[in-house]
C-alpha cells in the first residue's frame, strides 16, 4: 500500500477550495486518482476535480483524452480539458511544460491545491539531468514536494514513492492507463538517463531512486535555512535602490554572489550562464553592458547591477491639460494640451545658459540610466519638444509639468534627481 499524508493536503486547503488533479492518463496520475477516490477522507474526495491538458503532440492525444473522460466518469469526478498549441521551435518538452502550467494557473483559485504524480524516479532523473547540464546547490534540490503557483499550491505526494511501487499498486488494483510513446524516444535526454543510466543502476541497487529522493528531501530542508542566512548576508552587497554593488563583491566570490542576487530577484541561471554574466558585468567599468533574454533584463549603471522589467514600446499619447496620464513606468500632469512621444532622433536641447546640446549627448551628460532613455516622457507642443520629463524644460515654455515615476522601473540612487 502506498502511504499518503492526507493531513498535508488538508492543511493547504481553504474552506471551500478545490483539489485539482493533473490527469494525463499515464500510470502516475491514474494511481494518484485511484488513491484519492478510494483511500482519502470523504471531505477530500468531495473536492476533487481533474484537469487534462491536450497538447496535440501525439497522434494518440485524442485517445488519451477519451481515457481520462472514462476514468472520471467511473469515479464520479468532474473533468476539465484544455487544448493548447505548442510551438515547433525550441524544446518541445519545455514549451509543453510551460503551456501546462499556464493552464493550471488559469483554473486555480486562492486556496486550491493541484496534485501531480511525480515520483521518486522522476526526482532521481531530474537530479541526474541537472548535474549533467551543470547546476549549483539549488539545482541539486530537484523537484520540490510543494510550491506556490499564483494564489494556489502544487503538491506532489508521491515523490518518496518509487515507480516500481506505483506499478505494483496499479496492477494490484487492475487499473488501466495509457503509455506516452515519446517516453521511449532516446532523443530526449531524460529518456536516455531513465533507460540507460537509472534502470541499470536500479537492477543492482533496487532502492537507489528512493534513496536519492530521500537525500534530496534532506537537501531541501537544509536549503530553507541556507536561503534565510544568504538573504541576510547578501544585504551587505545590495544598495538601497536594490542594485548589486559590484565593487563590494569579493573577487573570488563573484560568481556565487551574482547567482544569489539573481535568484533573490527571480532570475535562475545555469552555471555556464552565470559564468558568462559574471564576465560581462564585472568587466570594464567604463562600459554599460546589458543582457536580455525573454522576460529577463539586466543592466549595469555606475558599477551597480540591476534586474529590470521588460522594456515597453513607447507610442504617442495625448495628454489633456489639467489631467494626469498614467503610463507603464510613470505618470504625468500638464496644465496644457500636449503630446507624449518616444525618444526623438537628431534634436538638440536649448539649455538655460543659451547653449545647445544634442539630446543624445545631454542624456549622457546627465547620466540618465540607459534603460530610461527610451522610456522618458518626451513632451511636445505641436511639433516642438518642450520637456523631457521634468529633467529639462524648454526655456521659452511657461507651462506646468509634473512627472512622477511609479517605482516599477528603477531610478538608481546615483542617477540625477528631479527638481
Amino acid at each position: 500500500m502506498i502511504h499518503m499524508a492526507w493531513h498535508r493536503l488538508e492543511s493547504l486547503l481553504h474552506e471551500h477550495s478545490t483539489v485539482w488533479l493533473a490527469l494525463s492518463g499515464g500510470i502516475d496520475s491514474v494511481v494518484l486518482l485511484d488513491l484519492l477516490m478510494q483511500h482519502s477522507p470523504s471531505t477530500l474526495r468531495q473536492r476533487v476535480k481533474a484537469l487534462h491538458v491536450h497538447h496535440g503532440l501525439s497522434p494518440h492525444a485524442d485517445q488519451w483524452l477519451e481515457h481520462c473522460q472514462s476514468l472520471c466518469a467511473h469515479y464520479g469526478v468532474e473533468l476539465t480539458c484544455e487544448h493548447v498549441q505548442v510551438s515547433t521551435t525550441g524544446s518541445l518538452e519545455e514549451q509543453a511544460r510551460q503551456q501546462r502550467y499556464q493552464v493550471f494557473e488559469r483554473h486555480m483559485k486562492a486556496g486550491d491545491v493541484l496534485l501531480q504524480g511525480h515520483h521518486a524516479n522522476d526526482q532521481a532523473e531530474t537530479l541526474l539531468f541537472r548535474l549533467e547540464r551543470g547546476c549549483g546547490w539549488r539545482g541539486i534540490q530537484g523537484i520540490p514536494e510543494m510550491r506556490v503557483l499564483g494564489p494556489a499550491h502544487i503538491l506532489r505526494p508521491l515523490l518518496q514513492t518509487s515507480r516500481e511501487e506505483i506499478e505494483c499498486y496499479a496492477q494490484a488494483q487492475d487499473l488501466v492507463w495509457v503509455e506516452d510513446e515519446s517516453n521511449q524516444d532516446p532523443q530526449y535526454r531524460r529518456n536516455f538517463l531513465r533507460h540507460q543510466v537509472l534502470a541499470p543502476w536500479q537492477r543492482s541497487t533496487p532502492r537507489v531512486a528512493k534513496q536519492i529522493a530521500h537525500n534530496v528531501s534532506r537537501l531541501q530542508a537544509d536549503s530553507r535555512v541556507l536561503e534565510r542566512l544568504l538573504r541576510e548576508a547578501l544585504n551587505e552587497f545590495v544598495a538601497c535602490d536594490g542594485g548589486l554593488l559590484l565593487a563590494s563583491v569579493p573577487t573570488a566570490e563573484r560568481g556565487f554572489w551574482l547567482e544569489q542576487y539573481l535568484h533573490q530577484n527571480g532570475v535562475n541561471v545555469t552555471q555556464p550562464q552565470c559564468l558568462a554574466l559574471e564576465t560581462m558585468f564585472f568587466s570594464d567599468r567604463e562600459k554599460r553592458p546589458e543582457y536580455q533574454s525573454g522576460a529577463v533584463r539586466l543592466a549595469r549603471f555606475e558599477n551597480v547591477l540591476y534586474v529590470l522589467p521588460p522594456s515597453e514600446p513607447v507610442t504617442a499619447q495625448s495628454l489633456q491639460g489639467g489631467t494626469w496620464l498614467e503610463r507603464t513606468f510613470d505618470r504625468l500632469y500638464c496644465d496644457q494640451d500636449v503630446t507624449i512621444k518616444g525618444r526623438p532622433e537628431g534634436l538638440s536641447l536649448r539649455l538655460s545658459n543659451g547653449r545647445h546640446r544634442p539630446l543624445k549627448k545631454w542624456l549622457q551628460d546627465q547620466k540618465i540610466p540607459s534603460w530610461w532613455r527610451e522610456q522618458l516622457p518626451y513632451v511636445f507642443a505641436g511639433e516642438k519638444l518642450i520637456a523631457v520629463g521634468d529633467l529639462w524644460v524648454h526655456p521659452d515654455w511657461s507651462g506646468l509639468l509634473i512627472w512622477h515615476r511609479n517605482g516599477r522601473l528603477v531610478w538608481p540612487d546615483n542617477a540625477p534627481k528631479t527638481p
